[in-house]
């Protein structure tokens, strides 16, 4: 580590060499103003980029297209002005005196511009510049005419690539995935930077669980606050971010204030939530009959029938969830309210935003349930936590301050705050949740528990019961950034981030006395309640030196370092016997308590060269070095190298000349990025326990936990990646094809080892070896472009193959699922976490219609069946404007298919719950009895592997801009309405709830449907307002 860091002193300092000639190179300087329009249109454009060509030096323009740019020097310079959806332009202009020199420049629409910026490690670049693809969104732009809810929605189906599985539970997350599956043992989730700074994001944050998914860090994420999102989808193009980057990374700006007038953005959206499977949940059955032996009344199932036990005298089937009485699916609520502001001068800009959003989520206790609870209560109402216990309220608050403190110096501050409270019912995995108790049992309307309390249909519990647990995470969460630039010298740019994220999360679980499950512990009084605090530190310090060495060849050298902090500590008690009305862990008469913290840091730094021949051929080397405390003591960091090249061949003066094309580019990269390990994966630690010795005295003492690797090195993911961007038609075509080939080596792997004293078996070891490889299109037409009518289709799709290519010498395959039912395997030459399991025939050797035990027959061992990842992916986003495009419709229809999944919501009904249609009902078809008898008897899960497929209308939204005089009216520049709807048809042979929700976010069990809350339907109305 101090070899390291002497290696960083010396680049930082080199990079610091350059000040002596700050002064020497500071002229008197002048300022350029001028407005930016639409060439077709003369409207403003707003968000403009106005860049001094070379430096870092710029302004974005105002809402009425205005700008003001302070320029240190004088003499000529050239300004480089762009806008995503248009070409980019340049302009020389003279500067000096002191008169403000005007310059209005008018910039064309285009499909696609290859002249648009991007946010990278080093600062802002030209993606033509970029040898890799890079995903952009523009949220600002998108939720303006598009509201969203979440940061999952706006990445969803926006950028090829990019896999988002959502649920239906309000503030629990999505799982996202970039260019398939890579790690066996290590998180396969994307790093996520807001304005330069690492952030926690992870999908499974929750101290107690309720049976499935977890809330999300990711989705604490405000997007009325982003401007824009790239994706950096895989390690060719992560190298300079480092360590943990090997899965993606997710590059969040939040919006900034632009010189001019104070503008005023106002917004209010309600809507309304629904279950789309609401009254149309799958039957459940009860077979009644008669036992053959003595003719008395008995369950009949088809196996009892096949043997000869009984005769079935009728088949009954429902679901309470059908019933709109007895049913706690109703329709939830959410409120979104909002207000922004922006502005500034030349020299300062701020931001301003702040929202509270209020959700109720679908279930609500049936109105039987609550007058009973209240009738055995004593009480006139009950808490709201249990009358609507699932829920979310949110509140952000962010600022943020640009400022030109000194001619060639600025300095971006940006803070952000986030206050929420998510209920959370039980639910999916869970013998007392929800659905399992409408779901899991036979069809028996005149079931009853002990207490005579009626239970029609369900399993064990009542909704009533099942809701008065209550489990609340409350979280305050604060990301707070600085960032300063420094034109150090007209060919030199210094920069320097600072940055802490830090979450305070507050989980907390209560059963109080006397309420709860009817002959449960927790009825005597249970609480649960773990406080957790969570940090990430970013230092990121770097410069680049850009210079013309001739008139054809440009450099540009950038150099810098990267420090990450994580910290995770937790402190938790739980209590049991509360007397009535308590609810603290103190009141309890049994206490326990733990406490647990963990922490890592990671140290690197890099270099990268890029050359530039005429603008049009752009080469990149780069290499970063990586050292961290999670690395066994023996590894000496790790390298990862980059090589790239990006060419626009169109400008070339021997490339053909076709009237329809009218660039075209070609690119090719390698590069290297890493996943890290756990923080204590390589250590050899020990467990404190209580120990007892003789005489009975109670001794402190300690066990061996692990035994620690110290030879442990960080997954290293490889990746090539190749493609062209090609843009016809005089701009209205524009196609992005990619091709990756990534492989990780030195995988994480659990290896078994000789059994130690302390009984330890296994340990890490970088010993996997795993492959991704896929293309990737987009694709944009304008169909038509007039000034009353505006028509565009954006069609994304992407393939992706997966395959373990070795586990290790000597390591057997590795098998996972739900429990003990092993559905997974992770084997060598295929795909990690496809699905395995014994095949079977059968076949009605009677005819009678029902098959028997001895009527079908197993393959002797477990064969693969399918991947659990979807291996295609298509989304088609058709989008029309009318009315000089004051009237905007646009939809999504996303496709997915290649894959399998586990429907275990039926394994449950067959193995479990005796209520399955195969296990009960003669009419039912042979292939499901067959998986009954597979499941039930047998523990052979296949017959549940479905067909995962899926067709989706995911979103349809229509944004009508108001008339003049009511906005007027309101005092407002602008008013625009905008009505939409989320998930409102799903087309798929999964018989299961829904093809796409999953039983949690782990790649484990990600394909498992399993009493899961699928999608919601959702219906907004919004209303903006401009001043």
């Amino acid at each position: 580590m101090r070899r390291l860091a002497s290696s960083l002193l010396a680049v930082v300092a080199a990079v610091g060499l350059a000040s002596p000639s700050v002064l020497s190179a500071q002229g008197a300087g002048g300022t350029v103003t001028g407005r930016v329009t639409d060439a077709a249109t003369g409207q403003p454009i707003q968000q403009a980029r106005v860049l001094v060509q070379g430096t870092q030096n710029g302004s974005l323009t105002a809402e009425n297209g205005r700008y003001t740019l302070r320029v240190p020097t004088s003499g000529a310079i050239v300004l480089e002005i762009s806008r995503i959806g248009y070409e980019a332009k340049r302009v020389n202009v003279t500067v000096g005196g002191a008169a403000p020199v005007t310059q209005d420049v008018a910039l064309t629409q285009a499909a696609f511009s290859l002249s648009a910026v991007v946010t990278t490690v080093t600062g802002q670049q030209r993606k033509v510049e970029l040898a890799n693809a890079t995903a952009t969104v523009n949220v600002a732009e998108k939720i303006a005419e598009l509201p969203v809810s979440n940061l999952s929605q706006v990445l969803q189906g926006r950028a090829a690539g990019v896999n988002v599985v959502s649920t239906g539970e309000p503030g629990v997350g999505s799982r996202i995935r970039i260019r398939g599956q890579s790690s066996i043992s290590l998180s396969n989730e994307p790093v996520v930077i807001i304005d330069g700074v690492r952030v926690a994001a992870n999908s499974g944050s929750a101290a107690l669980g309720v049976g499935g998914q977890s809330p999300s860090r990711l989705d604490d994420i405000n997007p009325e606050e982003i401007e824009s999102i790239e994706v950096v989808k895989g390690p060719s193009a992560a190298t300079l971010y480092g360590t943990e980057a090997a899965a993606g990374v997710i590059n969040i700006t939040t919006k900034r204030g632009k010189s001019g007038r104070t503008a005023w953005n106002v917004y209010s959206e309600n809507g309304l939530t629904q279950d789309p499977r609401r009254g149309d949940y799958p039957l459940l059955y009860y077979a009644w009959g008669r036992r053959l032996s003595n003719n008395t009344n008995m369950r009949c199932d088809l196996t009892l029938v096949a043997n000869g036990t009984c005769v079935q005298d009728s088949v009954i089937s429902g679901n309470i969830l059908n019933d709109p009485d007895l049913s706690p699916i109703k329709t939830g609520n959410r409120g979104q309210y909002g207000m922004q502001v922006s502005g500034g001068s030349d020299r300062v800009q701020y931001f301003v935003s702040g929202e509270i959003e209020r959700e109720n989520g679908i279930y609500e206790m049936p109105t039987g349930e609550q007058d009973r609870l209240k009738t055995e209560r004593g009480v006139s109402s009950l808490p709201t936590s249990q009358v609507r216990p699932q829920g979310l309220d949110r509140n952000n608050l962010r600022m943020n301050l640009n400022a030109q403190i000194a001619p060639r110096a600025t300095i971006q501050l940006s803070s952000g705050y986030v206050n929420s409270n998510v209920r959370r019912v039980q639910n999916n995995d869970n013998a007392n949740g929800l659905m399992v108790q409408a779901m899991g049992g036979a069809w028996d309307p005149t079931k009853k528990d002990s207490r005579g309390v009626p239970l029609p249909g369900m399993f064990s519990f009542p909704f009533g019961d099942v809701f008065s647990r209550t489990t609340t995470q409350e979280l305050n969460r604060f990301i707070n950034s600085a960032t300063a630039r420094w034109d150090a010298a007209e060919w030199l740019n210094l920069r320097a981030t600072v940055g802490y994220d830090y979450s305070l999360r507050d989980d907390i679980g209560i059963n109080r006395f006397d309420q709860g499950i009817f002959q449960f512990p927790g009825r005597n009084g249970q609480v649960s309640s773990f406080r957790t605090s969570i940090a990430q530190g970013t230092v990121d310090l770097g410069g680049t030196a850009t210079k013309q060495i001739f008139d054809w060849l440009g450099t540009k050298t950038s150099v810098g370092m990267q420090f990450i902090r994580n910290d995770f500590e937790q402190t938790g008690g739980t209590g049991e016997n509360l007397p009535p009305g308590a609810t603290t862990t103190t009141a309890a008469a049994i206490r326990n308590s733990s406490q647990s913290f963990d922490f890592s840091r990671t140290l690197g730094y890099y270099i990268e060269e890029q050359l530039s021949v005429r603008d049009r051929f752009f080469l990149t080397l780069a290499m970063r070095r990586d050292a961290a405390s999670a690395f066994g003591s023996e590894s000496r960091g790790v390298y990862y190298p980059k090589v790239g090249a990006s060419w626009l061949v169109s400008d070339e003066s021997f490339f053909p000349k076709f009237n329809w094309l009218q660039s075209l580019r070609l690119r090719s990269t390698y590069g290297a990025s890493g996943q890290l390990p756990g923080p204590t994966d390589a250590l050899r630690f020990f467990t404190p326990f209580p120990a007892t010795l003789t005489g009975g005295v109670d001794a402190p003492s300690v066990t061996l936990s692990a035994l620690g690797n110290s030879n442990l090195k960080p997954e290293f993911g490889a990746e090539v990646e190749s493609g062209f961007d090609a843009t016809m038609f005089s701009g209205r075509t524009n196609v992005v094809v990619t091709y990756y080939s990534k492989q990780t080596r030195d995988a994480l792997v659990q290896r078994n080892i000789a059994p130690s004293v302390a009984g330890i078996q296994a340990r890490f070891e970088n010993i996997g070896d795993v492959k991704n490889s896929g293309f990737e299109l987009e694709f944009t037409q304008k169909l038509i472009d007039r000034k009353n009518v505006y028509a565009e289709l954006f069609i994304n799709g992407s393939t992706n193959r997966n395959e373990l290519l070795t586990l290790g010498e000597g390591v057997a395959p590795i098998l996972t699922g739900a429990g003990s039912r092993i559905t997974m395997r992770q084997q060598p030459g295929y795909p990690l976490y496809g699905m395995w399991g014994r095949t079977y025939t059968y076949n009605d050797a009677n005819g009678d219609g029902i098959l028997g035990t001895n009527e079908i027959t197993f393959s002797d061992s477990a064969t693969f069946q399918g991947p659990s990842f979807p291996t295609r992916e298509f989304v088609i986003s058709p989008t029309l404007e009318l009315f000089e495009r004051k009237l905007r419709v646009s939809a999504q229809i996303d496709r997915k298919w290649g894959m399998l999944k586990f429907n275990n919501t039926l394994r449950h009904q067959c193995q479990g719950g005796n209520s399955c249609r195969g296990r009960m009902d003669p009419t039912a078809p042979l292939e499901l009895q067959a998986a009954n008898i597979a499941a039930t008897p047998n523990g052979i899960f296949t017959g549940m592997f479905e067909d995962g497929s899926f067709t989706r209308l995911r979103e349809i939204a229509v944004s009508y801009q108001l008339p003049q005089g009511w906005a007027k009216s309101m005092r407002a520049q602008r008013m625009n309405l905008i009505m939409t709807g989320r998930n409102l048809a799903v087309w798929t042979p999964f018989t299961g709830l829904d093809p796409e929700t999953t039983q949690s976010n782990s790649d484990t069990r990600g394909n498992e449907e399993f009493f899961s809350t699928p999608p919601m339907r959702q219906w907004t109305v919004r209303l903006n307002l401009n001043y």
